[in-house]
């Protein structure tokens, strides 16, 4: 199959303009067609294709990009067993979430879109009545079988939830997938409360390591398709029938030894050395919390109707 069978030219998802410059450009291996890359654990960045920028309102996004049907196959299609490696850190990073949540809404029903194999929605429901999608056939397996979640739907247009019936609902690294984040925030307006809670986490493309790394920043990856910034968040999350309550960057927990594995892909002396301190003092499966301050974390409430 060809690129231009495989690929489509987008405008910008948020003011609908055409004009647009070239912020960064990978072609080594694009355009993406293996299901490694559509991995939430994946450590394969680059290869990211043409990413723009809109003259008119600032959104960044990727343009030509992988057409949404082959997009849907590949996050379908995924298996990803080094995900489940990290579940002490998961379910640890679930609680660091529903802490910042509570704040805003202590109980009542929970929407996780795109909640993989369920380690959130497994802590979540000690407070709330859960429910989630998700496209990977095998983390819902996982969460079905392993969790006993009852997760059946792939998207939120197969879910097909009624008006106005979720209390909190979260995006935790996803909406930098989507391949129409309007549309989507508009559905996830259309279930929600007035008054209710969206949580949200994403990259922030304005962040300072965003701005000194620039084409080789992490957050570049094959299977990201929108970057935003808090100004491009505010406006689309307006736009859609939210208003921003908090706004901060997000911190994670993971073991040293799956830090070091995102070092790998940066200068190979700055991996040698905290590769040569973490084995010397035996600290691989020790925890590490770390806030980059490149990945920022939204709570935004639902609008009066």
């Amino acid at each position: 199959m060809n690129t231009e069978e495989l690929t489509e030219q987008v405008p910008c998802n948020l003011c609908g303009s055409s004009d647009s410059s070239v912020r960064f450009l990978s072609m080594d291996g694009w355009p993406i067609d293996a299901a490694g890359h559509y991995a939430a654990s994946t450590d394969k960045f680059g290869a990211y294709g043409t990413i723009r920028r809109c003259r008119t309102c600032g959104l960044v996004y990727t343009s030509p990009r992988i057409k949404p049907e082959r997009m849907f196959d590949g996050y379908s299609a995924n298996e990803d067993t080094e995900y489940i490696a990290e579940c002490d850190s998961r379910s640890m990073n679930a609680y660091l979430a529903l802490a910042v949540i509570r704040r805003h809404a202590q109980g009542g029903r929970l929407l996780d879109v795109g909640c993989n194999t369920g380690f959130f929605l497994n802590a979540a429901r000690l407070s709330y009545e859960v429910a989630g999608v998700e496209p990977s056939a095998w983390a819902r397996r996982f969460a079905n079988e392993k969790l006993r979640l009852d997760i059946t739907a792939d998207s939120l247009d197969q879910a097909k939830f009624p008006d106005a019936c979720f209390d909190v609902v979260t995006l935790i690294d996803v909406i930098e997938h989507l391949p129409d984040p309007k549309a989507a925030l508009r559905e996830i307006a259309r279930v929600t409360k007035p008054g209710g809670i969206l949580y949200l986490v994403t990259p922030d493309v304005e962040s300072l390591s965003a701005r000194l790394l620039r084409g080789e920043w992490w957050g570049l990856r094959p299977a990201h398709i929108y970057y935003f910034s808090p100004r491009t968040l505010r406006r689309l999350l307006y736009e859609c029938g939210f208003e921003v309550v908090t706004a901060s960057s997000y911190g994670r927990i993971f073991t040293w030894q799956y830090w070091l594995s995102r070092l790998s892909n940066y200068p190979r002396p700055l991996y040698w050395a905290v590769e040569t301190v973490v084995r010397v003092l035996g600290i691989q499966d020790k925890f590490l919390y770390l806030d980059t301050r490149d990945s920022m974390q939204f709570v935004a409430r639902r609008k009066p109707v």
